[in-house]
This record gives structure tokens, C-alpha cells and sequence, in this order.
């Protein structure tokens, strides 16, 4: 009888720790099945893209994947760049409407918006992201060239300025601030006026 207790009790016992062990494999296969999807949906919208093709059903499936692994996964090692990828998708979109024949501007707000939304995102959540930087310029290049909010934008170019004084790009931003919201006439004007 003690052998058969024992034999049960050792089997309850095995069944009890293999289940606690199963949600967290299945947690690890989810993340992994989840990234796989992620990478590969990325990987095809960045080939066409590469190719001059701009597929926007690809772009919009790869920003709303990016936007739900990051909420799943915010401490994964690949959400910041998957992050600013997503931001950056948005600018393609956001900028591929507004060159179209009838461009759609609620279309064309909203990429916008949400690209700004996600760099903001990445500026707060992850600082010590080797890209972060980038997120100022991207968000200075959303308000200036896409929005044509050039205020907005002085200010993302000054922040830069001011977080990253010996970055390579500075003198650069510092001489585009001078012209920024300038026509190209009043740009000529202001050259001829100079000479």
C-alpha cells in the first residue's frame, strides 16, 4: 500500500511541475511565433519598398503588428527598431499620399499622427536606444515636410540641437533653420539681397 501511495504522490507531484512549466513554454513559442511574423511581415514590405514598390495593405498590417508587439513585448531587445521601422513606414505612407494626384489629407494627417505618436513612443520608453536620436529628426522631417507645421518642427530640430550639440548633422540643421518654411523664392531673394 506505502508503494502505491508513494507511486501516486510521485506521479501528482511530476504532473504538478510539468504543468507549471507548460504557460511558460507556450509564452516563449507565442513571443518567438509572434517576432517570426513580425520580421517576415517587415522583410516583405522593405523588399518591395526596395524595388520602388510602395505596398500600402503591407506597410499598414507591418505598423499595426509593430504597435501590438511592442505593447505584448516592451522589454523584447527587438521593439525599439521594430518601433522606429513602424515610424518610418508611417512616413513613407504619409509622404506617398500627399504625392498622388488627389491627395487624401485625413489620410495623410492620420499617418502622420501616428508616426509622430510611435517616435514619441520610443523618445519616452526607450532613451538608451542607440536610434533615439533619430526620432527628433524624424518627427522635425513629419511636422516640416509632411505637415507643413514648421514651428513644430523648429522645435524637434533644436531639441536635437540641444540633447546632441556634437552631433555630425548639427551645423547642417543649424544652416536648414535659417530657410525652414521658406519658399524657394523668398530663398532667392534672400541670396540676392545678401550679394
Amino acid at each position: 500500500m506505502k508503494k502505491l501511495l508513494y507511486f501516486f504522490c510521485l506521479t501528482l507531484w511530476l504532473w504538478a511541475c510539468g504543468s507549471a512549466d507548460e504557460p511558460v513554454l507556450n509564452d516563449i513559442q507565442t513571443k518567438s511565433a509572434d517576432q517570426a511574423e513580425l520580421l517576415q511581415t517587415y522583410n516583405k514590405a522593405d523588399s518591395l519598398y526596395q524595388q520602388g514598390i510602395i505596398s500600402r495593405e503591407l506597410f499598414d498590417d507591418f505598423i499595426t503588428q509593430t504597435i501590438k508587439f511592442a505593447d505584448t513585448y516592451p522589454e523584447n531587445e527587438i521593439t525599439p527598431d521594430m518601433l522606429s521601422k513602424a515610424g518610418v513606414a508611417c512616413m513613407i505612407l504619409a509622404k506617398n499620399c500627399s504625392m498622388e494626384q488627389q491627395p487624401d489629407q485625413e489620410t495623410i494627417e492620420m499617418y502622420a499622427r501616428k508616426g509622430l505618436s510611435i517616435f514619441e513612443k520610443i523618445q519616452a520608453t526607450y532613451p538608451d536606444y542607440e536610434g533615439v536620436r533619430n526620432c527628433y529628426l524624424n518627427r522635425a522631417f513629419i511636422y516640416d515636410d509632411i505637415l507643413h507645421k514648421y514651428l513644430d518642427a523648429e522645435y524637434e530640430y533644436r531639441e536635437f540641437l540641444h540633447k546632441y550639440p556634437d552631433d555630425s548633422t548639427c551645423d547642417n540643421i543649424r544652416a536648414y533653420l535659417q530657410v525652414l518654411g521658406k519658399s524657394d523664392e523668398e530663398i532667392m531673394a534672400e541670396i540676392e539681397k545678401k550679394n
